[in-house]
C-alpha cells in the first residue's frame, strides 16, 4: 500500500497540530479525515440511514403483499363462473338460500307441531268434583231484595258473580279444561257473602291422581286466591272480592 506523507507543521508553544488543509491519503484516495467523519457519524448517537431503508422497505413490501391479496380476492370474486354470472353474485345467493331454508324450516315446524297436552276428548270426562265455598263483596251493601233469588238484583248478581267464576278457572292452564261450571246459590248479610260451588269433570282412568294433584283442594283454591290478589278494587267496583274472606272446601 502506497503512503504518500505530507510536511507537518508544528507550532512551537502549543505541541503538533494538523492543519486544517492536510490530508493523510490512504489507499485508494480516500483520506484519513474522511474516515474519521464517516465513524463520527454513526458513534454520535444521529439515526443512522441504513436502519431507515431498511424499516421502510420492510413496510412497503408488507403492503406490497397486502395490496397484492386484496387484489387477488377482488380478482377471484369478479371472475365469471358462467355466462353473465359472477363468483360473488353465487356467494350471496347460496347465503340467501340458507336464510330462507332456516326460515322456511322454523315456520314448518311451528304449524306442524302439536302439543300433545292439547288433545283431549271431553268426553270421557264423566267423573264430577266439587268444591264449595264463600267470598265476601266488602263494596256492596246487602237490601232485602237480595235475600230473594228470584229477583231481578239478585239474578243479575248471581249471573254477573258466575261468569267471572267461569272466567276465571276456563283461562287457567292447569285446570281450564276440568272446569264445568260455576254456581251461586245463596247471598247473604255482612255486606254481601256470597255461597259458591265449582265443578270439575274427571276421566276414569286418571281421577285418584287428579284428586291428589292438579284437582286438589290446595290447587283450585291457590288459583282462585292468586286472581283475586292480581285483581284492582278501583276497577272492580261493587264486584271487588275480599282475598282473606275466601272460604273452600
Amino acid at each position: 500500500m502506497e503512503i504518500q506523507m505530507q510536511p507537518i507543521t508544528r507550532n512551537g508553544n502549543d505541541g503538533a497540530n494538523y492543519s486544517s488543509n492536510e490530508r493523510v491519503t490512504v489507499g485508494n484516495g480516500a483520506t484519513e479525515r474522511d474516515g474519521l467523519l464517516d465513524v463520527q457519524a454513526g458513534t454520535n448517537g444521529e439515526a443512522m440511514p441504513s436502519v431507515h431503508a431498511a424499516e421502510a422497505q420492510s413496510k412497503n413490501i408488507h403492503s406490497a403483499r397486502e395490496e397484492s391479496a386484496t387484489c387477488r380476492i377482488k380478482r377471484e370474486l369478479n371472475e365469471t363462473v358462467f355466462w353473465k354470472v359472477k363468483l360473488w353474485m353465487i356467494i350471496i345467493f347460496i347465503f340467501l338460500l340458507m336464510f330462507a331454508v332456516i326460515i322456511v324450516s322454523l315456520l314448518v315446524c311451528s304449524a306442524v307441531h302439536e302439543d300433545e297436552d292439547e288433545k283431549f276428548d271431553p268426553s270421557l270426562f264423566k267423573v264430577p268434583r266439587y268444591f264449595n265455598g264463600s267470598f265476601q263483596l266488602p263494596n256492596m251493601v246487602f237490601t232485602e231484595e237480595l235475600f230473594t233469588l228470584s229477583s231481578n238484583n239478585s239474578q243479575a248478581l248471581i249471573a254477573e258473580l258466575q261468569e267471572k267464576l267461569a272466567d276465571l278457572y276456563t283461562s287457567s292452564p292447569a285446570l281450564g279444561r276440568y272446569f264445568s261450571k260455576a254456581e251461586i246459590y245463596a247471598l247473604r248479610n255482612g255486606s254481601v257473602i256470597a255461597d259458591y260451588q265449582l265443578t270439575f269433570l274427571m276421566p276414569e282412568e286418571e281421577q285418584d291422581q287428579l284428586r291428589n294433584f292438579t284437582l286438589s283442594r290446595e290447587m283450585v283454591y291457590n288459583v282462585f286466591r292468586q286472581f283475586l290478589y292480581d285483581q284492582e278494587a278501583d276497577s272492580s267496583g261493587s264486584m271487588y272480592i275480599d282475598p282473606l274472606s275466601l272460604n273452600m272446601f
